[in-house]
């Protein structure tokens, strides 16, 4: 049975979709240049890492998971591979050593988090502290600058007249849009977070699914330390400080289950998670509006999300009954 399950897409992530072009719409009659080729471009360049996290957000989430320390994990990987371009380093190996470092601080939130059984918001709290004193300590108070590689083409560049992010981020999707809804991986990931007692009565080694997920997460922001360092050219004391709220922001608003209980949700649905995020920041910025409120905006929605599902849930008890 377990084979044969293909989650599907769910009215939450339509409705995403829905709320994304009502708020392009809206903005495009109210803000100057909104619609802009070159404004559009802006906005993909600029919620370029966001949406590399937000995947492995996503599977982390669908376990009922959550991890705090992501943009952290982006300064302490960005500072590497940013000093290693200063010191003229082969793009690939910088490449290779982004991806391992993160893979490595995912894969210890993974560890702590199974083998202690402590929960994930505590441990993802205290390691995003730990790794934010060790950005400190690396840096010294001061930035990282001159940052220029052949990963810097990545975020100008255009193919048939497409920027290059966007296939980046779409060719990602579609990846771990088929990895997590017709592989086995996937389907364990869904069977774990919606019911583990029952997933590991099946035979699914729960928390090596946990472990690999966490894993995969570093690999994204990995990746997305070299996306960052290649659009910035620099590395600053505040790297990634709001990452994990953007991030948490897009997959709940995309449909995925924040109530401690995953199994509920998909990469469709973050996607246009991800493009709401980034088009309301860049909205925000063109109207004027101080970008003090910019967070408290993303804070309502994930408010407004989770009380949606909460509302939604309650009306489905309901009907049952």
């Amino acid at each position: 049975m377990l084979r044969k399950y293909v989650p599907q897409p769910s009215k939450r992530e339509y409705i995403t979709f829905i709320l994304l072009l009502l708020e392009i719409l809206l903005f495009g009659m109210i803000a100057d240049n909104f619609l802009s080729l070159d404004n559009i471009v802006r906005v993909i360049q600029n919620s370029a890492e966001i949406a590399l996290v937000s995947i492995g957000m996503t599977m982390v989430m669908l376990l009922g998971g959550i991890d705090l320390s992501v943009g952290s994990t982006m300064g302490i990987v960005a500072i590497v591979a940013g000093k290693m371009i200063q010191g003229n380093s082969n793009n690939f190996v910088v490449l290779i050593v982004a991806m391992g470092l993160g893979i490595i601080l995912g894969t210890i939130n993974g560890l702590i988090i199974t083998k202690f059984k402590i929960p994930d918001i505590i441990v993802t709290l205290a390691t995003m502290n730990i790794w934010r004193a060790m950005i400190f300590m690396m840096l010294g108070g001061k930035w990282i600058t001159g940052l220029n590689s052949v990963f810097s083409k990545l975020t100008t560049g255009k193919i048939l007249g497409i920027p290059v992010l966007l296939l980046v981020i779409i060719a990602f999707y579609a990846l771990f849009y088929y990895i997590t809804m017709y592989r086995p991986f996937g389907r364990h990931l869904y069977a774990t977070g919606s019911n583990i007692q029952s997933a590991e009565l099946l035979g699914i080694n729960a928390n090596k699914i946990k472990i690999i997920s966490y894993s995969l997460l570093g690999l994204m922001v990995g990746l997305a330390s070299i996306l960052y360092i290649s659009r910035m050219g620099s590395v600053e004391m505040t790297i990634g400080s709001e990452l994990s709220l953007q991030c948490i922001a897009a997959v709940t608003l995309g449909g995925t289950s924040v109530k401690g209980k995953g199994g509920k949700g998909s990469l469709i649905g973050t996607l246009a998670g991800v493009f709401f995020i980034a088009f309301l920041r860049n909205g925000i910025v063109i109207l004027g509006v101080p970008s003090l409120l910019e967070n408290a905006f993303i804070g309502m929605l994930i408010i407004g999300s989770i009380l949606f599902d909460f509302f939604l849930d309650k009306k489905k008890v309901a009907k049952a009954a």
